[in-house]
């Protein structure tokens, strides 16, 4: 439910770079509420550097989007008390920024700064209760389990970071299992509420989730993900169904995706993808639509990657001009 620019192996160590470590093995499982004093061995900081941006045919612009910047994270792990507080310092651009598919949100150029994420918690053994005051909900981790490219994959709903977030995950024995509570804007009075949580199977070779949300605005999403490892291949799949009844709209999107990942060498993956959708609105005819992407990541050195990924919509519907756009970018990871 988030969008990502992860993919495959040439993305491990992007995946890697910010993760927290959840294991228990250096928990004192004799006695849990055990810890030492604030030390600064018990912090790490990574981070990253990236360069890029988007091009699309409806606007003919080069755009950010917020793609460009630093990124700072630091880990921090007290015995069973984990931490996690991620920064980003960004700088916007477009060369036009008055088109409307220039940057989705924010369409002028300009630095920005914003914290990605905040969150404390506490490592049960079997896995981790946080409380985030932004944070991924628990669906964000598996909902695009199925997209081996590069960027315009597609998944259920995008929620992207929320508030308040109240979640406890984890695995076991091959078995995943995440719950959360969440808040869509730091307005808590404002904020719309919901509960999103996942199930799943995770081996050597195949994973596969099953999970579903709900929030107070009459907003329901169910989403089966997964992917399997044919040696040097990997095929994925997204499905989702989104469902929105309110007085004003009474409304469900079925949708899926597929997508496969080809690794040429250990530096060069090659992937493409294939989503379709409908729209089902009461009182209009449905709206069919899809596009299909295709994508290149190379690993050029142990902490630096980049790749590009290309979507072509096929069909938007009556009306609706098919688009093309374009997304590359480079990483440093340190």
């Amino acid at each position: 439910m988030k969008k990502t620019l992860l993919a495959l192996a040439i993305a491990s160590i992007s995946a890697s770079a910010f993760a927290v470590d959840t294991s228990s093995q250096n928990s004192r499982n004799e006695d849990m509420f055990a810890f030492d004093p604030m030390h600064k061995d018990q912090f790490s900081v990574s981070g990253s550097v990236g360069v890029g941006g988007y091009y699309d045919t409806g606007s003919k612009a080069f755009y950010d989007d917020w793609v460009t910047g630093l990124t700072l994270a630091v880990n921090y792990r007290n015995n069973r008390i984990v931490g996690y507080f991620e920064t980003d310092l960004m700088l916007n651009y477009s060369t036009d920024p008055d088109a409307k598919a220039a940057s989705s949100t924010d369409k002028h150029s300009g630095p920005a700064t914003d914290v990605d994420k905040a969150w404390l918690g506490f490592d049960t053994g079997f896995g981790i209760a946080s409380f985030g005051w932004e944070n991924d909900t628990a669906l964000d981790a598996i909902d695009g389990a199925g997209d081996n490219t590069y960027e315009f994959g597609a998944s259920a709903g995008d929620a992207s970071d929320a508030f308040n977030v109240v979640k406890f995950q984890g695995a076991t024995n091959g078995f995943a299992y995440a719950v959360s509570y969440f808040e869509t804007d730091d307005n808590h009075a404002k904020a719309d509420k919901g509960v999103n949580g996942y199930v799943g199977i995770e081996q050597e070779i195949f994973n596969v989730y099953a999970g579903y949300e709900t929030r107070d605005s009459d907003y329901d999403v169910y989403t089966v993900t997964g992917n399997v490892q044919l040696g040097a291949v990997k095929l994925g799949t997204n499905f989702w169904i989104e469902e929105t009844d309110t007085k004003t709209k009474d409304m469900t999107n079925t949708g899926y995706y597929v997508s496969a990942g080809y690794a040429v060498s250990e530096d060069l993956t090659l992937a493409a993808g294939y989503a379709a959708n409908t729209f089902d609105e009461k009182g209009k005819a449905d709206l069919d639509q899809s596009f299909m992407n295709v994508a290149a990541m190379y690993t050029l050195a142990k902490n630096m990657d980049m790749g590009i990924d290309i979507k072509q919509e096929l069909d938007m519907g009556e009306g609706n001009e098919e688009e093309t756009y374009v997304f590359a970018a480079g990483y440093y990871y340190f």
